[in-house]
């Protein structure tokens, strides 16, 4: 086999793969096996044609047409192989027929057009200072607000006679009309005043009381009626406010685990400053990857835009503008991650081992609250793996590289991170990590390399076939 490599921009390379009439002999002569198991020639036995009378019968180019997608996404697999230091997938390839042999012993030569990862050169974290924007830290204020919170999912609801605010449940008629033609009538039972969508429904609900009527009008944004001026009706069957329990040790029993409300509070004090925590970890991942991005990164913009295309493809024709921004900047960003950390990773020379594949699988298994085993099957059965190993991959990089960068805040005080990155969350991280999940995980790697033929037969499309000398190319 003979590879050329044509780098055509930084995120896309063509090879010209050439196979030797000597290397396709072992493909062909198996098609011709079973070929030789289904017809039948006079004098012979099934199985026991020659390769010649095989020839004759069926011909050469249906053989070979039968053997061909094999050999193709097997000869790839063999050229990205010899030059993996070279050429990182992120896509699956373009694959053109150049010359197809028309006898035994003549070569064929294909191009596989594929996008890569870039090279890059990532900025300098040995020592460097990186500012953290950090999360609110007015702790009392976020137990209050959870207390509150709690307090409204045991609130009773009684009727008042008041004027309507917002926060006041009611039993309303709502009725719109196009002109004088009707278009929606319903009943809202325990509407929240506030809540709506409906351009002008709560500032004419405010101020309102039980048994009246009023009509406003409205423009919808959206919607078959988008840009038209609709009329709306709407009567006050019923106001009821809400009210609260007393926040006592009563309800403290009542609401939770705990007979006092100092215990109740001390709990969700304990929850919010774990939380928060979690919140100042994202926080420095976030600066950590804001800041190797701050180097110029080449991104595949046809494949952005395809995987763009797709997705606003499901919006419809209402999607706007701004929706499809937004879609195709959330795409780039993603990609530039994607290629920061595998970059990072082969800088600092991350390893990824069984061990850290166990942790990852027994993590993600938990947060999902799915059973390892369970977890484990459903990532091999959707083709999952490869992608896992690599999300592991990164993240034991990520935290590689934080360890030798310095996290500050806002007035340059040291960010504490070593529960994320110190000794003891990788020692808790362990100890979650079960023998089953080892075991697993052992399994999972197993599986990944007895399927080998299967994940590039998937990763590889059917290649496409043109006269010698023309590219015809094809997804």
């Amino acid at each position: 086999m003979k590879v050329t490599i044509n780098r055509l921009d930084p995120t896309k390379v063509q090879l010209d793969i050439t196979v030797s009439g000597e290397d396709l002999a072992p493909f062909i002569n198996k098609e011709r096996d079973v070929i030789a198991h289904r017809i039948s020639i006079p004098g012979f036995r099934k199985g026991h044609v020659p390769a010649k009378l095989i020839d004759a019968k069926v011909g050469y180019g249906y053989i070979l047409d039968r053997a061909l997608d094999g050999i193709v996404k097997n000869f790839y697999q063999k050229a990205l192989q010899e030059h993996k230091d070279e050429i990182r997938p992120i896509d699956a390839p373009k694959i053109s027929i150049k010359d197809l042999p028309s006898k035994p012993g003549e070569d064929l030569a294909f191009d596989a057009e594929v996008v890569v990862r870039p090279d890059i050169d990532l900025p300098k974290i040995e020592g460097v200072q990186i500012k953290v924007e950090m999360p609110e830290k007015d702790e009392e204020k976020q137990v209050d607000e959870a207390l509150t919170k709690l307090r409204h999912n045991y609130s009773t609801l009684v009727e008042t006679s008041a004027l309507i605010k917002t926060d006041n449940y009611l039993d309303m008629d709502l009725r719109v009309f196009d002109g004088e033609k009707e278009i929606e009538s319903k009943r809202e039972m325990s509407y929240r005043v506030g809540s709506s969508e409906l351009p002008g429904l709560d500032k004419t609900l405010r101020g309102m009381r039980k048994g009246e009527e009023a009509t406003f009008t409205f423009t919808p944004k959206s919607g078959e009626n988008k840009g038209k001026e609709l009329r709306a009706e709407v009567k006050v069957n019923d106001v009821k406010r809400e009210e609260l329990p007393k926040l006592d040790d009563e309800f403290a029993k009542e609401a939770s685990e705990f007979d006092t409300v100092a215990e109740l509070r001390a709990a969700i004090e304990k929850q919010i400053g774990a939380r928060r925590k979690a919140e100042e970890a994202n926080a420095a991942k976030e600066a950590f990857i804001n800041y190797l991005e701050g180097v110029d990164i080449p991104l595949p913009k046809d494949m952005i835009k395809e995987l763009a295309g797709e997705q606003i493809a499901k919006l419809g024709k209402d999607a706007t503008k701004a929706q499809k921004a937004e879609i195709t900047s959330e795409l780039e960003k993603a990609m530039k991650e994607q290629i920061v950390l595998d970059q990072l990773a082969d800088d600092l020379g991350t390893e990824i081992t069984e061990g850290d594949i166990t942790r990852f699988l027994g993590i993600t298994a938990q947060q999902f609250n799915i059973p390892l085993a369970e977890f484990v099957n459903m990532v091999i059965k959707n083709g999952q793996l490869e992608e896992t190993i690599s999300t592991a991959r990164h993240q034991k990089a990520m935290v590689e590289g934080m360890k030798k960068a310095d996290f500050v805040d806002e007035k340059g005080g040291k960010v504490d991170l070593s529960s994320f990155l110190g000794d003891e969350e990788e020692e808790e991280k362990e100890k979650q990590a079960t023998g089953e999940a080892r075991s697993m995980a052992a399994a999972s790697l197993a599986a990944k390399q007895a399927d080998e033929a299967g994940r590039q037969a998937s990763s590889s499309p059917r290649p496409s076939k043109a006269k010698k000398g023309t590219a015809k190319s094809g997804k």
